[in-house]
């Protein structure tokens, strides 16, 4: 109805006033109209119904108007931020970018997609950390995927409710809408398995109905996909594969609203803001010396210089796309075998301006201009931004030195909107 405005004038209808009163050229055509009729035929020929008469008609032509209006499509709107909360399904990255560029590439508007999934964590872990990881992102919308690894740890049923409703508890309280997603199921040796995950993907529909929340409903996609003889799952019969994600994505389209929107057969995946495109990077063995930033800001003959992003493909297809988007992946094959490798970038500054350092793999130590400004502890995920570190830069040149395992990511933003 964008754009519609009817006005019905009631005036006449018994119980709707009096008509209202009419501008001056307006009268003058009543009072003609009114002047005395003698001939009756005449008379027959310009008699009106009565103004109430006309008035209720209109009303009733409006009311039909406004029905066939309503029945028009109407497309739904595309919250601006949405976190998905998750555990390694959502951590690799793949299923919440799908749905982002399926929504931008028909044109439905622009959506953040924030991460915060952990691998191998369950409800009772993503329910401790909603106040870290979930509310100062200030999202519009948080999804919420988990049951995987509650099932193959046997968490009770009653336990996995308790934690779930925790979650959407404290999402509710921040005003933050919940759209609960049901789980894939398992197979090959993980099927048995199934028999607790269909309980807890009951609970998640039944929780819906209600609170009145949307469910995108990951296990039927999945099911209608095994029917047609479709693999889903990775061959460690618990992650989905490429066609898996793509089932995510498609159950949470549908819940969204936007079920005629298609789900992109190939992920584009650009670099991703801030990324520094230099570094020079060195394996070294587990009893290595204890890292010296001056040291590693040395030029040394057993640096190998990597620009990002990596041109080499790498074989497993979702580290493809996160090389794609900036990450340091495979460094046994880039840069040599090691236990740990340790890299070095700098960037200048020409004003002072407050940043984020954004980090995702597994570094074990970062250092800024020989200081140590974050040191690993607690798991907090693989995708990119699951540790973002607020800096100042001042004028000049900084230099940022990494200790990591294989895979690392690091990029310099402004703020956390990317």
């Amino acid at each position: 109805m964008n754009g519609v405005r009817i006005v019905v004038d009631l005036a006449g209808v018994p119980g709707h006033g009096d008509r209202p009163e009419r501008d001056p050229a307006d009268r003058t055509i009543v009072a003609a109209a009114r002047r005395p009729i003698t001939d009756r035929r005449q008379r027959r020929q310009v008699s009106r119904p009565p103004s109430w008469w006309r008035a209720l008609v209109a009303l009733i032509a409006a009311t039909f108007l406004i029905s066939i209006i309503a029945q028009e499509p109407s497309v739904a709107a595309v919250p601006r931020r949405v976190v998905f909360i998750g555990d390694s399904i959502t951590d690799g990255n793949t299923y919440p970018h799908l749905v982002r560029q399926a929504l931008n590439d028909a044109g439905r508007g622009a959506m953040l997609a924030i991460n915060a999934g952990i691998g191998g964590d369950t409800a009772a872990g993503m329910a401790k950390r909603i106040a870290r990881d979930v509310l100062p992102r200030r999202p519009d919308m948080a999804t919420l995927s988990v049951g995987v690894n509650d099932t193959l740890r046997n968490v009770p049923q009653a336990d996995y409710e308790r934690d779930v409703i925790a979650i959407c508890d404290q999402l509710a309280a921040a005003k933050i809408e919940i759209l609960l997603l049901t789980t894939c199921l398992l197979d090959g040796p993980n099927e048995p398995a199934n028999v607790r995950l269909r309980t807890y993907n009951a609970f998640m529909r039944a929780l819906a109905v209600k609170r009145g929340l949307r469910v995108a409903d990951v296990e039927a996609q999945f099911a209608a996909a095994r029917e047609r003889g479709e693999v889903v799952l990775e061959t460690d019969h618990v992650h989905p594969d490429w066609n898996g994600h793509r089932l995510y994505a498609r159950a949470v389209l549908d819940a969204l609203g936007h079920g005629d929107v298609a789900v992109p057969s190939e992920l584009i995946a650009a670099p991703l803001p801030g990324i520094l495109p230099a570094w020079r990077i060195a394996a070294f063995a587990k009893d290595a010396p204890a890292l010296d930033p001056a040291a590693v800001a040395t030029e040394a003959p057993y640096w190998t210089e990597v620009r990002l992003p990596i041109a080499t493909p790498h074989p497993t297809w979702w580290l493809d796309h996160e090389r794609q988007r900036g990450f340091v992946v495979a460094l046994d094959r880039l840069v040599g075998p090691g236990s740990t490798w340790r890299a070095f970038a700098a960037i200048d500054v020409a004003a002072e301006r407050a940043a984020m350092i954004n980090l995702g793999g597994g570094p074990s130590g970062v250092w800024l201009d020989g200081e140590r400004i974050f040191t690993s502890g607690e798991w907090t995920g693989w995708h990119p931004g699951n540790r973002r570190i607020d800096v100042v830069l001042r004028p000049g040149r900084h230099e940022l030195v990494v200790e990591s395992g294989g895979d690392f990511f690091l990029s310099i933003t402004d703020d956390d909107s990317w």
